[in-house]
């Protein structure tokens, strides 16, 4: 973007050094347009051919001055063409500029998506992961490489800074269902939360930890939950290692591919189906579907809640079941037209 804002300003410059140069001609020398045009050229441009026609006195100290003022302008201005032509950054600059202008319309258009901050190791993972669910999401990023990998990747990127106010707005925040935090830094992911919190208050924020310690202080700044990616993975070999039938049932009950059950988390507004619904009405309405847990305002876990348990806006349900039985107990949460 910068980029091409420095050729418009170039370009502009030498143009209006043409357009100086050619109406002086024309007032002092009474000279058709095309000769101005010409002389003004042949003399910014410094090639030495002879005036189209004598210059009197006055045509004389114009041309000095012209010297003067515009040939330094003008080979800077031609230097600066020329070094966009020869190195082909002119079309990418505009196809980037469009690119840009589609990135932008994209965004503009998205609602209860995710917003994921940083690339690397465990960001790839994530989207990959985002991507196979089907979930709507986007990858912000700082450095060129990994923007272009993941644009390489099949996903939607802009280059950022997620401790940039305008740069979360732009991504939609305020209308985004949750902001997943995983650059390298632990000081990084501090100042995107605490960003992520001013733009959007009520956005749900999952942070990358470096160690238990940095949990803790990740939490208390405004992240939802911080984990440390390490140490779940050590949890998970160890659980694999200790007991493993239990272990194989719950990797049965995540979504993958070639899964038969899944667990899913829904939440629920006041104006679905769902609210005020007992637990048992909403079981029948999902065909089958199983409420394992319900998760009250304040964080409040009912695990095996009872049959007739009130569901209530707000809370966030996490179900099991076929996929078949989860679409029609999601499409009661959805709100009623």
């Amino acid at each position: 973007m910068k980029e091409s804002q420095s050729f418009i300003r170039v370009a502009l410059i030498l143009f209006n050094i043409i357009i100086f140069g050619s109406i002086g001609y024309m007032l002092i020398e009474r000279w058709s347009f095309l000769d101005s045009l010409y002389m003004t050229i042949i003399t910014i441009s410094t090639v030495g051919y002879s005036e189209v026609q004598p210059l009197s006195a006055g045509g004389k100290v114009f041309t000095s001055f012209l010297i003067i003022g515009g040939v330094g302008a003008a080979l800077y201005a031609f230097s600066i063409i020329v070094d966009f032509f020869l190195k082909g950054r002119l079309l990418n600059i505009f196809r980037g500029d469009n690119k840009m202008d589609i990135i932008e319309e994209q965004l503009a258009k998205l609602k209860n998506h995710y917003i994921l901050c940083g690339y690397g190791i465990v960001g790839k993972v994530i989207a990959r992961r985002f991507k196979y669910e089907g979930a709507k999401f986007v990858v912000l990023d700082t450095d060129s490489e990994a923007v272009s990998e993941a644009i390489e990747d099949g996903h939607l990127a802009f280059k950022g800074d997620g401790s940039s106010v305008d740069d979360l707005t732009k991504l939609g925040a305020e209308r985004a269902k949750s902001l997943v935090v995983v650059t390298d830094s632990d000081a990084t992911n501090v100042f995107i939360i605490v960003t992520a919190r001013k733009v959007a208050p009520d956005i749900y924020i999952i942070a990358r930890a470096s160690s238990e310690e940095s949990e803790i202080k990740l939490e208390s700044v405004g992240a939802d939950r911080a984990l440390n990616p390490y140490h779940a993975e050590g949890e998970r070999m160890a659980r694999l290692a200790l007991h493993p039938m239990v272990s194989d049932f719950l990797e049965n009950v995540l979504p993958g591919s070639g899964r038969d059950q899944y667990l899913e988390e829904i939440e629920i507004d006041a104006e679905t189906e769902l609210c005020g619904k007992s637990v048992a009405e909403a079981q029948k309405l999902g065909k089958g579907a199983s409420i394992l847990a319900i998760r009250k305002k304040g964080k409040r876990i009912l695990p095996k809640p009872p049959d007739d348990q009130i569901i209530e806006a707000g809370d966030r349900l996490v179900i099991l079941g076929v996929r078949e039985q989860l679409n029609k107990l999601e499409k009661t949460a959805e709100p009623v037209a």
